[in-house]
């Protein structure tokens, strides 16, 4: 770590926070290691379902096992279809509007307030390198939102989606 304590200073806080994030980016890693070790076979019918392994610490909406909760991989629908439940479910005091851009595998909703934009939500493939839409809300001041359909161990479960969607709407 001698870098952050030329960058942060000896003994700062924030080289212990940079010291803390790297040893749990490192254990998260070695725990990934191990389970795709594992051998075992992919779960779930869905496009883009994580694989079931062994078992491990989980969070808010990510880890190997799916959580005991509706998620997108869980829900009856499409990706596309589960995201709208939630918002239609959720958030029926405003206007959404639904977009793909270029016909590509993103899906823009735009939830209005009045005439006012009050959030973009882009729900994109992983793999996909779009920022423009990302730039374009913060130079214009509006929240904006990003979930991918396809991360591994992600599984947008409703309370994260709609925990998220909130505190990016002010209404925490």
């Amino acid at each position: 770590m001698g870098l952050f304590s030329k960058i942060l200073g000896e003994n700062s806080d924030a080289e212990k926070v940079a010291k803390d994030l790297i040893g749990g980016i490192i254990k998260t890693a070695q725990q990934q290691a191990s389970s795709a070790g594992s051998g075992k076979a992919e779960s779930g019918a869905s496009y883009g379902a994580p694989a079931a392994a062994k078992p491990s610490p989980s969070g808010f909406s990510w880890g190997e096992e799916m959580p005991n909760e509706e998620n997108q991989f869980n829900f009856n629908g499409t990706y596309t279809q589960y995201f709208e439940s939630i918002f239609r479910a959720e958030f029926s005091n405003y206007r959404i509007e639904k977009t793909a851009p270029g016909g590509s595998n993103r899906t823009v909703y735009t939830f209005y307030s009045g005439d006012r934009k009050a959030l973009v939500t882009e729900i994109m493939s992983q793999n996909c390198s779009a920022k423009k839409l990302r730039r374009d809300c913060e130079a214009a001041g509006i929240p904006y939102l990003r979930y991918y359909y396809d991360h591994h161990g992600w599984w947008n479960t409703r309370n994260y989606v709609v925990t998220r969607t909130r505190a990016a709407l002010g209404e925490n």
